[in-house]
C-alpha cells in the first residue's frame, strides 16, 4: 500500500502523505470470523495506533462470544458452530504487537486457534488454524490455513519471534466446507 506510492513523490510532501494515510489507518477494528452464506461473528476488537516501525497495536477477545472449556489441563476460550469448534490460543511467547502496510505477522501470531469437533476429548496442537493477512483497503483479510502448532509446546529459541514456517502451513479451500475460511478486520 504505503509501498507503491514511487516515483515523483519524493521529499516531505511523500513523507506528509504517508503520515496522513498512517493516521486515516488508525483507530479500533472489530475483527469477525467471516463464514461466507452463514454470516459474521465478531470475536474481538483490535486498536491500532499507526502503521510504520515505531506503531503498536492491541488485540483483545470478545469474552462473551466464547465459552470457557478446560481442555488437556489447561483452559482455553472456544467457539461452537454445529459440529465444530474453534479454540483460541495465545500466544505464549514475546510478540512485538508491531503493524506496517506490508508486515501483518505480529497479529497473525495474536490470532492463533485449535479446530477440534465438540465430542473430543482433550485439544491437539496439530489442528492448528492460522490466518494469513494481507489489507485490502482499509480491510484486513485473513484466509486460513491448517498447521501444528505443537512448535509452540516449547519456547522458540533465542532472538526467533516467529517460530512457525510458511512451508508447514496448508491453505485451507473454501470448498471443504471448512467452518469460517476467512477472518475480516474492519474499521468500526
Amino acid at each position: 500500500m504505503i509501498a507503491s506510492l514511487r516515483g515523483p513523490l519524493r521529499g516531505p510532501f511523500f513523507l506528509f502523505l504517508v503520515c496522513l494515510v498512517q493516521r486515516a489507518l488508525a483507530g479500533e477494528y472489530g475483527v469477525w470470523f467471516d463464514n461466507g452464506a452463514d454470516g459474521r461473528m465478531e470475536i474481538g476488537s483490535l486498536y491500532l495506533d499507526a502503521l510504520g516501525e515505531d506503531a503498536g497495536y492491541r488485540f483483545e477477545l470478545k469474552d462473551e462470544a466464547f465459552g470457557d472449556y478446560f481442555l488437556s489441563m489447561r483452559p482455553f476460550k472456544c467457539i461452537s458452530y454445529t459440529d465444530k469448534m474453534f479454540c483460541y490460543l495465545s500466544y505464549p511467547y514475546e510478540n512485538r504487537r508491531k503493524l506496517s502496510a506490508e508486515d501483518l505477522t505480529d497479529l497473525e501470531y495474536d490470532l492463533l486457534f485449535i479446530a477440534r469437533s465438540p465430542t473430543e476429548y482433550g485439544i491437539d496442537p496439530w489442528n492448528g488454524r492460522y490466518f494469513h493477512l494481507r489489507w485490502e483497503g482499509e480491510t484486513i483479510v485473513g484466509e486460513i490455513h491448517e498447521t501444528d502448532l505443537d512448535i509452540l509446546a516449547a519456547p522458540p529459541e533465542d532472538g526467533s519471534l516467529r517460530p512457525l514456517a510458511d512451508a508447514d502451513m496448508v491453505p485451507v479451500a473454501a470448498s471443504d466446507k471448512q467452518w469460517t475460511p476467512r477472518l475480516v478486520i474492519e474499521p468500526r
